[in-house]
Formats: structure tokens, sequence, C-alpha cells
């Protein structure tokens, strides 16, 4: 005999004989489209300018660059070169709140440069800040020996037991401090290198150097820098060392770490106004 009415059948919904589910599949099918529907809305928004979705690039909006630190002469005037592409703001590392990764969201890129001053320390808030920065996709340009103190807020005291980028950058460390050729730890200040050379390229892969071998080219006069003895992080890849003239000894010059989120770290091992060409061109690869 057979059910009346329906009478054994299960409740609308569910899995027939074999698993299959067509109204299910039905829904999952029908949602696909309508995803990629509102994430192709979002980018269109945000490449016409209608809304603002921080990290996502958007068609001619200048680029939102703040600079942690002072600028030398150099940085300000390759800085100030490049207001076609983007808009710069200088302000003291110091001078934001507890509430400092808030403020960064604004911002595409972050330069760290504290070279030129005597203060190379973060606040714990700050140094939360960009490593959250960095972890969500937003790009750090880092100076020499910035960041490599941790202020503890009490009368702007500078914590003395750790040294290094690890300390504020985390994972996100691009280099590491090691003993100089008088012992003392390469990121301390005082313990600044002045050489005489030129950039050149080790990298081949890499869009930053890749239209340039060498920096400046033989035949023009070579660059006198301040450099660091340092060397890259685990993870970290170099892309262009410091060849010292007339010495077989070289230097990192610019060391690059990405995260696998999208967030990238670039570390100049010397003043990256002094050549003002890579500085653009890393600037233009960022935004």
């Amino acid at each position: 005999m057979y059910p009346e009415d329906g009478a054994g059948a299960g409740p609308i919904g569910a899995d027939p004989v074999g698993g299959f589910n067509p109204i299910k599949r039905f829904n999952l099918e029908g949602l696909v489209p309508l995803i990629l529907l509102i994430i192709v809305g979002i980018v269109s928004l945000n490449y016409f300018g209608v809304i603002n979705v921080p990290f996502l690039p958007g068609s001619s909006e200048k680029v939102n660059v703040l600079f942690l630190g002072i600028p030398s002469l150099q940085e300000a005037n390759s800085l100030d070169s490049m207001k076609q592409f983007l808009n710069y703001q200088i302000r003291d590392p110091q001078s934001f709140s507890d509430y400092a990764s808030e403020e960064l969201i604004q911002y595409n890129v972050i330069i760290l440069d504290q070279s030129n001053t005597t203060d190379r320390s973060l606040t714990l808030a700050m140094s939360d800040a960009l490593q959250k920065f960095v972890q969500k996709g937003g790009k750090l340009v880092v100076v020499l020996n910035s960041g490599v103190y941790r202020n503890v807020q009490f009368n702007n005291a500078i914590a003395s037991d750790a040294l290094g980028w690890e300390v504020n950058l985390g994972e996100y460390s691009p280099a590491d401090c090691v003993p100089n050729a008088v012992g003392l730890n390469a990121c301390k200040p005082g313990a600044e290198i002045s050489v005489i050379g030129r950039i050149k390229k080790n990298d081949f892969k890499n869009e930053i150097m890749k239209p340039f071998d060498i920096s400046p080219p033989i035949g023009s006069s070579p660059l006198q820098l301040r450099t660091l003895a340092i060397q890259p992080t685990s993870g970290s890849t170099q892309i262009a060392y410091i060849d010292v003239e007339n010495s077989p000894k070289t230097y990192p010059a610019i060391i690059v770490k990405d995260n696998f989120l999208g967030g990238t770290v670039v570390y100049f091992n010397y003043d990256p106004g002094a050549t003002p060409t890579i500085f653009s061109r890393t600037m233009q690869l960022l935004k």
C-alpha cells in the first residue's frame, strides 16, 4: 500500500535518497552571482571615488602617506617631487594617542624615519598600530635604525633592555642587528658607518630594482652614505646592496618583507632620498 496524502514523506528541504538536494544546490548557486556582484560593486565604487575602502586602490586618487619622524632634505625634496601621485603628512610618532591604530587606517603608506632625530623609540600603542597596519595590508617603509627602542611613556624614558626592530615590529621586522666591526650593536645610535659607494641590484625579480643594475651608474660620482652592519631576517629578501668603493666590503641596501595578506615592509639601510629615482619607484609600487 502507498501512504495517503503524502504520509511518510520527509520534511520539505530534506535530502532525497542519495544525498542530492536540488533546493540546497539552487540556494548555493544563487548566492555565488550575488556575492560576485557585491564585490564588483564595492570595487567599482571605490575605483570611481564614491566610497573609500582602506588598502583598496582607487583610480586617480592620490596615495595618503604618513611620515613618522623628520625627513632629510633629500627625502623632503623627493617626496615633494612625487606630489602628482601622493599626499604626505609629517608627524612625531610620540604625538599619537593610545588609539594610534585607528588613526593609521586613513593612510596607504607609512614611512618611519627617525634617523635624523635623537629619539629612535616607539610607544607600545604605536608598535601595536604599525604591526596591525601591515597585518591588514598596509605598506611600511623603515629607514636605518628607526624604531629600535621601546618608549615606556614615563617621562619619555626609553627601555634599555632591548634593542632592535623586533622590539616594535615583531614578526614584521625586516632586519636583525648584529655587532659591527668594533663590537657595538649595529642598531645603536652612533654605530652608523659612513661609506662611499653605489647601490647594486642582487634580486632580479623584485620590481623596485628592476630598471636598475647599479645606482649611480659607472662614470658618475658615487654616493656618500650612512649605513648599518645589519642582516635580513628570516623571510626577508635583500634586493640590493651597497658596494663600497675601493673595498671588498658590502652592506645590505634595500630589504623587502612581504606579508601573505598583502602587507609589505621595505627597509632602506641608507637615506632613500640619496637615490630619488629608486625612492620614487618604490612609492609608486607601494601605492
